[in-house]
Protein backbone atom coordinates (compact mmCIF):
# COMPACT_ATOMS: atom_id res chain seq x y z
CA UNK A 1 0.00 0.00 0.00
CA UNK A 2 1.30 3.37 -1.23
CA UNK A 3 2.31 6.17 1.94
CA UNK A 4 0.28 9.28 1.54
CA UNK A 5 2.40 12.16 1.68
CA UNK A 6 1.37 15.49 2.44
CA UNK A 7 4.13 18.10 0.77
CA UNK A 8 4.85 21.51 2.15
CA UNK A 9 5.78 23.93 -0.27
CA UNK A 10 4.27 22.10 -3.00
CA UNK A 11 4.12 25.26 -5.34
CA UNK A 12 7.61 26.19 -4.65
CA UNK A 13 10.66 25.40 -6.35
CA UNK A 14 11.94 22.42 -4.58
CA UNK A 15 8.17 21.21 -3.97
CA UNK A 16 6.99 21.36 -7.47
CA UNK A 17 10.68 19.79 -8.36
CA UNK A 18 9.74 16.95 -6.25
CA UNK A 19 5.89 16.28 -7.23
CA UNK A 20 6.39 14.40 -10.14
CA UNK A 21 9.18 12.57 -8.42
CA UNK A 22 6.78 11.36 -5.66
CA UNK A 23 3.53 10.84 -7.80
CA UNK A 24 5.69 8.29 -9.93
CA UNK A 25 7.36 6.35 -7.45
CA UNK A 26 5.90 2.83 -6.50
CA UNK A 27 5.70 3.23 -2.90
CA UNK A 28 4.19 6.95 -2.66
CA UNK A 29 1.39 9.06 -3.61
CA UNK A 30 0.68 12.68 -2.80
CA UNK A 31 -2.42 12.84 -0.90
CA UNK A 32 -2.67 16.91 -0.15
CA UNK A 33 0.02 19.99 -0.57
CA UNK A 34 0.47 22.57 1.34
CA UNK A 35 0.89 26.49 0.22
CA UNK A 36 -0.23 30.24 0.66
CA UNK A 37 -2.49 29.97 -1.18
CA UNK A 38 -4.88 27.40 -0.96
CA UNK A 39 -7.11 25.45 -3.81
CA UNK A 40 -9.12 22.68 -2.85
CA UNK A 41 -10.17 22.16 -7.30
CA UNK A 42 -7.25 20.22 -8.20
CA UNK A 43 -6.41 16.48 -8.13
CA UNK A 44 -4.08 17.07 -5.21
CA UNK A 45 -6.16 20.17 -3.15
CA UNK A 46 -3.92 22.40 -1.61
CA UNK A 47 -4.45 24.18 2.29
CA UNK A 48 -3.14 26.86 3.88
CA UNK A 49 -4.63 26.32 6.56
CA UNK A 50 -2.81 23.16 8.83
CA UNK A 51 -6.11 22.54 10.93
CA UNK A 52 -8.15 22.47 8.31
CA UNK A 53 -5.62 19.63 6.16
CA UNK A 54 -5.47 17.30 9.13
CA UNK A 55 -9.37 17.44 9.88
CA UNK A 56 -9.91 16.44 6.03
CA UNK A 57 -7.04 14.47 4.70
CA UNK A 58 -5.38 11.48 6.09
CA UNK A 59 -1.86 10.67 5.47
CA UNK A 60 1.31 8.72 6.75
CA UNK A 61 3.68 11.60 6.61
CA UNK A 62 5.00 15.32 6.20
CA UNK A 63 7.18 16.65 3.41
CA UNK A 64 8.28 19.59 3.83
CA UNK A 65 10.25 22.18 1.90
CA UNK A 66 8.60 25.47 3.11
CA UNK A 67 10.65 28.56 5.15
CA UNK A 68 12.06 28.06 8.49
CA UNK A 69 9.06 30.28 10.65
CA UNK A 70 6.43 28.03 8.68
CA UNK A 71 7.99 25.21 9.19
CA UNK A 72 8.86 24.63 12.90
CA UNK A 73 5.28 25.72 13.66
CA UNK A 74 3.88 22.88 11.64
CA UNK A 75 6.86 20.38 12.40
CA UNK A 76 5.31 20.54 15.94
CA UNK A 77 1.85 19.68 15.15
CA UNK A 78 3.03 17.17 13.35
CA UNK A 79 5.20 15.72 15.78
CA UNK A 80 2.48 16.18 18.50
CA UNK A 81 -0.10 14.14 16.60
CA UNK A 82 2.27 11.39 16.05
CA UNK A 83 3.13 11.92 11.75
CA UNK A 84 6.52 11.53 11.02
CA UNK A 85 8.52 14.20 9.24
CA UNK A 86 10.63 14.86 6.39
CA UNK A 87 12.22 17.89 6.19
CA UNK A 88 14.62 19.63 3.81
CA UNK A 89 13.52 23.40 5.32
CA UNK A 90 17.13 25.05 7.07
CA UNK A 91 17.14 27.40 9.68
CA UNK A 92 16.79 25.14 12.42
CA UNK A 93 18.68 25.63 15.80
CA UNK A 94 19.72 23.44 18.57
CA UNK A 95 17.18 24.76 20.15
CA UNK A 96 14.70 24.00 17.82
CA UNK A 97 15.99 20.18 17.26
CA UNK A 98 16.25 19.40 20.62
CA UNK A 99 12.96 20.40 21.61
CA UNK A 100 11.70 18.49 18.19
CA UNK A 101 13.54 15.31 19.15
CA UNK A 102 11.41 15.52 22.54
CA UNK A 103 8.18 15.93 21.08
CA UNK A 104 8.96 12.77 18.65
CA UNK A 105 10.27 10.89 21.60
CA UNK A 106 6.44 11.82 23.62
CA UNK A 107 4.70 10.72 20.58
CA UNK A 108 6.59 7.70 19.68
CA UNK A 109 7.55 8.73 16.10
CA UNK A 110 10.56 9.64 14.05
CA UNK A 111 11.21 11.84 11.62
CA UNK A 112 14.79 13.42 9.58
CA UNK A 113 15.40 16.72 9.04
CA UNK A 114 18.37 17.29 6.72
CA UNK A 115 19.97 20.83 5.85
CA UNK A 116 21.05 18.83 2.32
CA UNK A 117 20.04 15.64 0.86
CA UNK A 118 22.27 15.31 -2.08
CA UNK A 119 23.82 12.20 -1.45
CA UNK A 120 27.24 14.19 -2.08
CA UNK A 121 27.23 16.10 0.52
CA UNK A 122 26.75 13.68 2.87
CA UNK A 123 30.14 12.12 1.25
CA UNK A 124 31.90 16.06 2.10
CA UNK A 125 30.66 15.79 5.26
CA UNK A 126 32.17 12.30 6.10
CA UNK A 127 35.25 13.28 4.39
CA UNK A 128 35.35 16.82 5.92
CA UNK A 129 35.13 14.86 9.39
CA UNK A 130 37.77 12.06 8.26
CA UNK A 131 40.31 15.21 7.66
CA UNK A 132 40.27 16.93 11.00
CA UNK A 133 42.43 13.63 12.13
CA UNK A 134 44.94 15.19 10.31
CA UNK A 135 44.80 19.01 9.90
CA UNK A 136 43.31 21.61 12.26
CA UNK A 137 42.26 24.80 10.26
CA UNK A 138 39.79 24.71 8.28
CA UNK A 139 37.32 27.36 5.96
CA UNK A 140 33.96 26.92 4.50
CA UNK A 141 32.91 28.32 1.12
CA UNK A 142 29.29 28.52 -0.18
CA UNK A 143 27.69 29.71 -3.01
CA UNK A 144 23.76 29.91 -3.36
CA UNK A 145 21.25 31.46 -5.85
CA UNK A 146 19.87 34.72 -5.17
CA UNK A 147 17.21 33.95 -3.41
CA UNK A 148 18.51 31.97 -1.04
CA UNK A 149 17.44 33.13 2.35
CA UNK A 150 19.90 32.09 5.23
CA UNK A 151 23.30 32.74 4.76
CA UNK A 152 25.44 30.85 5.48
CA UNK A 153 23.66 28.17 4.48
CA UNK A 154 21.86 25.22 6.55
CA UNK A 155 24.20 22.87 4.78
CA UNK A 156 27.42 25.15 5.34
CA UNK A 157 26.61 25.46 9.39
CA UNK A 158 26.02 21.39 9.25
CA UNK A 159 29.59 21.04 8.10
CA UNK A 160 30.98 23.17 10.60
CA UNK A 161 29.24 21.89 13.70
CA UNK A 162 30.58 18.38 12.30
CA UNK A 163 34.26 19.75 12.21
CA UNK A 164 33.85 21.76 15.23
CA UNK A 165 33.16 18.99 17.18
CA UNK A 166 35.68 16.80 15.73
CA UNK A 167 38.86 19.49 16.30
CA UNK A 168 37.40 20.61 19.18
CA UNK A 169 37.54 24.31 18.18
CA UNK A 170 35.12 26.97 16.30
CA UNK A 171 35.70 27.59 12.73
CA UNK A 172 35.07 30.98 12.32
CA UNK A 173 35.98 31.29 8.56
CA UNK A 174 33.28 30.45 7.24
CA UNK A 175 31.57 32.50 4.08
CA UNK A 176 28.04 32.77 2.21
CA UNK A 177 27.82 34.32 -1.38
CA UNK A 178 24.88 34.97 -3.35
CA UNK A 179 25.67 35.08 -7.08
CA UNK A 180 22.84 34.74 -10.14
CA UNK A 181 22.98 31.41 -12.27
CA UNK A 182 24.37 29.08 -8.79
CA UNK A 183 21.85 26.22 -7.61
CA UNK A 184 24.13 25.33 -4.52
CA UNK A 185 28.25 24.70 -3.85
CA UNK A 186 30.22 23.50 -1.15
CA UNK A 187 33.86 23.61 -0.49
CA UNK A 188 35.51 23.00 2.33
CA UNK A 189 39.51 23.87 2.64
CA UNK A 190 42.04 22.77 4.82
CA UNK A 191 46.09 23.54 4.87
CA UNK A 192 48.64 23.46 7.58
CA UNK A 193 52.34 24.98 6.71
CA UNK A 194 52.83 22.38 3.93
CA UNK A 195 50.09 21.57 2.25
CA UNK A 196 46.28 22.75 1.40
CA UNK A 197 43.35 20.62 0.31
CA UNK A 198 39.90 21.96 -0.97
CA UNK A 199 36.50 19.64 -1.24
CA UNK A 200 33.91 20.51 -3.36
CA UNK A 201 30.62 19.41 -3.54
CA UNK A 202 28.06 21.11 -6.47
CA UNK A 203 24.39 20.19 -6.91
CA UNK A 204 23.83 21.39 -10.83
CA UNK A 205 20.02 20.35 -10.64
CA UNK A 206 17.54 19.74 -8.04
CA UNK A 207 17.95 15.69 -9.07
CA UNK A 208 21.22 15.93 -7.08
CA UNK A 209 18.53 16.51 -3.75
CA UNK A 210 15.54 14.34 -5.12
CA UNK A 211 17.60 11.10 -4.46
CA UNK A 212 18.11 11.67 -1.21
CA UNK A 213 14.62 13.12 -0.47
CA UNK A 214 13.16 9.30 -1.57
CA UNK A 215 16.00 7.49 0.04
CA UNK A 216 14.95 9.10 3.20
CA UNK A 217 11.50 8.33 2.84
CA UNK A 218 12.01 4.39 1.72
CA UNK A 219 14.10 4.00 5.41
CA UNK A 220 11.95 6.04 7.91
CA UNK A 221 10.19 3.06 9.06
CA UNK A 222 13.65 1.91 10.35
CA UNK A 223 14.04 5.39 12.37
CA UNK A 224 13.42 4.95 16.23
CA UNK A 225 13.71 8.76 16.59
CA UNK A 226 14.20 12.11 15.11
CA UNK A 227 17.40 12.93 13.51
CA UNK A 228 19.06 15.40 12.24
CA UNK A 229 21.45 14.56 9.22
CA UNK A 230 21.38 12.35 6.36
CA UNK A 231 24.37 10.13 8.19
CA UNK A 232 22.01 8.72 10.64
CA UNK A 233 19.63 6.89 7.94
CA UNK A 234 21.83 6.04 4.92
CA UNK A 235 24.76 4.45 6.30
Amino acid sequence: MKKRIVLGGITGKMGGFLLPGLEAHPNFTVAAGVSQKEDLSGDIPIYSDIDKLLDQVEFDLYLDFTVYDFSIQVCEIMLKRGIPIVVGTTGFTKKDLDYLQKLARESNTCGVIAPNFSLGILLLHQFSKTATKFFKNFAIYEYHHLTKHDNPSGTANYLVEAIDASVGQPITDVHGMRLPGVLATHTVIMSDETQKIELTHQSNNRYSFEEGVLLVMEKLDDLQDLVYGLEHVLH
